[in-house]
């Protein structure tokens, strides 16, 4: 999809959303790099962001769409967009492999990000990133990070046991 494809199909997704009563948040795909050789860089993902804020969209979701985004990167963007993000809530949807998911997490969050994509044990994976352990960010690791930063996240731990019983109980059953 173009460029030019993509500004309008948002505009179109933005209308509906505002007509339903709803809030669009739109994710800048590839926004951490592009590992094919597409065109890449901070001032594309800040220019995207701009556009986004242009039109209304409240909410963007940077996205590490592969997994090939590190602690430092993830706090330099941030840092980078903060200014064009003015106004907006900006958020990260992270992929990590287990051991490097809270560092990432605490990048994004000593850049100033408040809003994050996290789902319960990483369920879902990450299919682009040709690595069996890059996966969603765990919901529990993104609380225990935070929660050990002095963030309150409005997540208990203890009340997080029944829901990652349950999502594990899924992954036994239908993950791959």
């Amino acid at each position: 999809m173009s460029r030019e494809e993509s500004q309008n199909l948002t505009r179109k997704l933005h209308d509906a959303a505002e007509k339903a009563g709803r809030k669009l948040v739109v994710y800048v795909s590839m926004a951490f790099g592009n590992p094919y050789d597409e065109p890449w860089g901070k001032e594309i993902v800040e220019e995207a962001v701009t556009w986004l804020k242009g039109i209304g969209v409240g909410m963007v979701s940077l996205a590490d769409t592969v997994g090939i985004a590190d602690a430092k990167g993830i706090g330099d963007l941030l840092k980078a967009v903060k200014r064009a993000a003015k106004g907006i809530e900006l958020g990260v949807h992270l992929h990590s492999r287990p051991d490097g998911a809270a560092e990432k997490v605490l990048a994004a969050y000593e850049a100033g990000c408040r809003r994050f994509d996290c789902a319960l044990t990483g369920l879902g994976g990450c299919p682009f990133a040709g690595d069996d352990l890059v996966g969603n960010i765990p919901t529990e690791i993104v609380v225990q990070t935070l929660g050990g930063h002095g963030a309150d996240t409005g997540i208990e731990p203890w009340a997080m046991l029944s829901a990652l019983d349950a999502t594990n109980e899924i992954r036994k059953l239908y993950a791959a």
